[in-house]
């Protein structure tokens, strides 16, 4: 064999053992190396990471946050926050809207007649010179309304809210009220059930005049709807209680400190405070309360039935409202009273009706 032909065997001899070092040797551990690259961190990439986040995040983001966003969030914000918005919110607007300025009249307890003491102790905080205790008897059962008179209420009945604190809403007190227009209403409400009327109105909306009826002796003995007597007004606010108030006075009553004054104070909605415990809500704060009754200083001694003077300047309002301080909401407060035909801003009513014995 010729040199040259040695040499170009020994030289192709060498490119096969080189070309088979590389498909089997060091560069081939290299692409395992590579391989590992790609079954762990592209295949883990893929199986691990992008698998995980097709299956795990991406998944889980589908399934998790993504059908949680759709089942639980979604459909919780459709199965819970709107369901319950419909089921909780809506339907208690509307178990509200029904009880509280729905059909008239609205709900209302029964209060048997009885005794108590009427008038503050010396020592009760807050306490004016014109609460002396003393005795009363109520020998008439009555039924008073739950909540004040409702701005629905009102609408419903007479076809117009004089109300100045509109935007507090249907089931929020009415107010801006005279003792002439909450006596109108109680005529219309007694007609509304057939009911004999307790008061001898004439004109009509808010220069509307009444008087109590002369049909009857005292007010006890008219049939229809009426203003409650100062005394059944403090037996019913009260609820067998000796203290100033039925309860804690920020919990059961809307007053200064709690109703937004002194720069935003509103009126709120009725029955949002605790209850008496005969039932009844808002018989401090909130709104006054117009009384049946001429203010005047209390009699000497026991009385029963009290109705106050036959003639007078001012008629009496009880309660106290979201205007003042805590030391005139309470159940003596006697002071407060107004001219029948004036309106003022504060001032609301409940309606009572006396029952057959």
């Amino acid at each position: 064999m010729k040199n040259s032909e040695l040499a170009l065997l020994v030289m192709l001899w060498t490119v096969a053992m080189i070309m088979l070092s590389g498909a089997c040797g060091g560069d081939g551990d290299e692409e395992v190396d590579g391989d590992t690259d790609g079954d762990a961190d592209g295949d883990a990439d893929s199986d691990t990471d992008g698998d995980a986040d097709s299956d795990t995040d991406g998944d889980a983001d589908f399934d998790t946050d993504g059908d949680a966003d759709s089942d639980t969030d979604s459909d919780a914000d459709s199965d819970t926050d709107e369901d319950d918005d419909s089921d909780t919110d809506e339907d208690a607007d509307l178990e509200i809207d029904d009880d509280a300025d729905g059909d008239v009249p609205g709900d209302w307890v029964i209060v048997r007649a009885g005794t108590f003491t009427m008038g503050s102790p010396p020592d009760e905080w807050g306490r004016r010179d014109d609460e002396t205790q003393h005795e009363v008897t109520l020998t008439r059962d009555f039924e008073i309304q739950t909540t004040e008179v409702t701005q629905g209420q009102f609408q419903e009945v007479m076809g117009y809210n004089p109300s100045r604190y509109t935007s507090c809403g249907r089931v929020c007190p009415v107010e801006n009220m005279s003792w002439f227009v909450s006596a109108a209403y109680c005529n219309a409400l007694s007609e509304i059930d057939g009911l004999a009327r307790c008061y001898e109105c004439s004109g009509s909306g808010e220069s509307v005049s009444c008087s109590p009826s002369s049909s009857y002796t005292t007010p006890y003995d008219c049939p229809g709807y009426r203003l409650p007597t100062e005394a059944e007004w403090e037996y019913a606010a009260r609820s067998g209680t000796t203290a100033a108030t039925y309860g804690d006075l920020f919990a059961v009553a809307w007053y200064w400190d709690n109703s937004g004054m002194p720069d935003h104070g509103t009126t709120h909605r009725v029955g949002t405070r605790e209850a008496s415990p005969w039932g009844l809500y808002d018989m401090l704060g909130n709104a006054y309360e117009w009384c049946h009754d001429w203010y005047a200083r209390y009699p000497e001694g026991s009385v029963t039935d009290p109705s106050g003077p036959e003639t007078g300047s001012y008629r009496v309002a009880r309660g106290g409202s979201f205007l003042v301080m805590a030391n005139d909401v309470r159940a003596a407060t006697h002071w407060f009273s107004g001219r029948p035909g004036r309106i003022y801003r504060d001032q609301g009513f409940r309606p009572v009706r006396t029952l057959e014995p």
